[in-house]
């Protein structure tokens, strides 16, 4: 049986993706994320799970980023999930596989800042329905297709801008090459439109 690790940091607004591995006996990660005792415990595990904030460069806890191109080694050697803000970049960039998000609503303010007319309650319906799509998919040889046709079942404008944004890689595609981008000011300048 493959091993599976889940590294999600403790976040009350992203609490809604612990139904992916709640009650799955998967091993979980939710804080102390020491660079060695993490990297010893992608080692050990076949499957890795990396759920919560982030950026183009990796994972977030908090301003602190936890998995980046450091850890690309190891990860190239494991079955992924990515499910950030911007996975997929990192994906790309660094040739991972499995499935992963591009820019991804949550919660009302991204929804502003992307320009996506929603409601409190359409962004929660949207957050449940994706997190049990990808539990009852998870790791399936048809995952992606699967996913995106349970989570399209809604019909909301919150759904139809995440679900273009859902991604798949294979192992052995060949990794993206982007021209430099600088996220930082391309966030900033999205900021100041939104004020």
């Amino acid at each position: 049986m493959k091993k599976t690790l889940v590294i999600h940091p403790n976040d009350p607004t992203t609490d809604f993706l612990k139904i992916i591995y709640e009650n799955r006996g998967f091993s979980e990660i939710h804080c102390d994320f020491e660079p060695n005792k993490l990297r010893a415990l992608i080692q050990d595990h076949d499957r890795i799970i990396l759920l919560g904030h982030g950026f183009h460069h990796g994972l977030l806890n908090g301003n602190n980023t936890i998995v980046d191109k450091t850890f690309v080694s190891l990860l190239k050697e494991k079955e992924l999930v990515g499910i950030w803000c911007f996975a997929k970049t990192f994906f790309e960039l660094h040739g991972l596989a499995g499935f992963h998000t591009d820019m991804f609503i949550s919660e009302k303010p991204e929804a502003m800042l992307m320009g996506v007319n929603a409601t409190e309650q359409e962004i929660e319906q949207s957050n449940v329905a994706f997190s049990k799509a990808v539990r009852n998919s998870l790791f399936h040889p048809e995952c992606f297709e699967r996913i995106k046709k349970s989570y399209g079942k809604l019909t909301s404008a919150v759904v139809r801008y995440n679900l273009v944004r859902l991604n798949f890689r294979n192992p052995g595609d060949p990794k993206i090459q982007h021209n430099h981008i600088d996220y930082g000011s391309l966030l900033k300048e999205m900021i100041e439109n939104f004020k």
